[in-house]
C-alpha cells in the first residue's frame, strides 16, 4: 500500500511541476468546445494526455481497491489477493477496457472512413476522465484529513462527481456527432454500445450488485 501511495504522490507532484500547462489546456477544452478542437491539432499533448489519464486510472483503482465498501464481495479471480494486488488488477481491468474501446473505435472509424472523428471521440473521453478525476481529488483529500476515507460520504462525493462529469461528457459527445454531420440516432447507438454497456459492467463489479 505504501509504495502505491508514494507512487501516486510522486506522479501528482510531477504533474504540478511539469504538466500544469497541458493539464490546463485539457481541462479548459472540456469546458469550451472550440478549445478542444484546437487541442486536437497539438500533437505534443498526446503524451501528456495519456500520462494524466493513466494517473487518474491509477488513483481511481487505488480508491476502489482500498475502500472497505467497494468490491464487496471480491470477484472470484481476486479472492485471496492483497489490497495492493487488487489495486493492480483493477487498474489492469481499466486499461484493458480502454484498449478494447480504442481498438473498436479505430475499426469503426476505418469502416465509416472517418478516423479523425472517432479519434476525437476517444480523446474527449480521456479528457473528461481526467477532469472528473481532478475534481474528485480535493474530496478524497478532505475525507482523508477528516479521518474517514472509507465512509459512505466519500462514495457519495465520488458518485456525484462521476455522474456530473459523465453528463457533461455525453453532452459533448452529442455536439461532436452533430458537428460531424451525424444524426442523434447514431449518437444514441454509440452510447448504447460503447458507453452504457461497459459502464454497467464496471458498476456491477465495483459495487457488487
Amino acid at each position: 500500500m505504501d509504495y502505491i501511495i508514494l507512487g501516486l504522490i510522486v506522479c501528482f507532484c510531477f504533474i504540478l511541476f511539469y504538466a500544469r500547462a497541458p493539464l490546463t489546456l485539457l481541462l479548459t477544452g472540456c469546458l469550451r468546445y472550440n478549445i478542444s478542437t484546437e487541442n486536437e491539432e497539438q500533437g505534443n499533448l498526446r503524451f501528456s494526455r495519456f500520462f494524466l489519464f493513466l494517473f487518474i486510472l491509477a488513483l481511481v483503482s487505488f480508491f476502489i481497491a482500498f475502500h472497505d465498501n467497494l468490491l464487496s464481495p471480491l470477484p472470484l479471480f481476486m479472492l485471496g489477493m492483497s489490497k495492493s494486488m487488487v489495486c493492480l488488477c483493477v487498474l489492469a481491468v481499466f486499461i484493458t477496457l480502454f484498449l478494447a474501446r480504442t481498438i473498436l473505435l479505430k475499426i469503426i472509424g476505418w469502416t465509416i472512413d472517418s478516423p479523425a472523428f472517432t479519434n476525437f471521440l476517444n480523446r474527449t473521453a480521456q479528457d473528461f476522465c481526467v477532469l472528473t478525476g481532478f475534481v474528485f481529488i480535493p474530496f478524497l483529500l478532505l475525507f482523508s484529513i477528516l479521518g474517514n476515507p472509507s465512509g459512505n460520504g466519500v462514495i457519495i462525493a465520488a458518485g456525484v462527481v462521476a455522474i456530473a462529469g459523465y453528463v457533461f461528457y455525453i453532452y459533448r459527445c452529442a455536439r461532436i456527432f452533430l458537428s460531424a454531420g451525424f444524426s442523434l440516432f447514431f449518437w444514441i447507438l454509440y452510447l448504447c454500445t460503447l458507453e452504457l454497456v461497459p459502464l454497467g459492467v464496471i458498476i456491477q463489479i465495483v459495487a457488487g450488485i
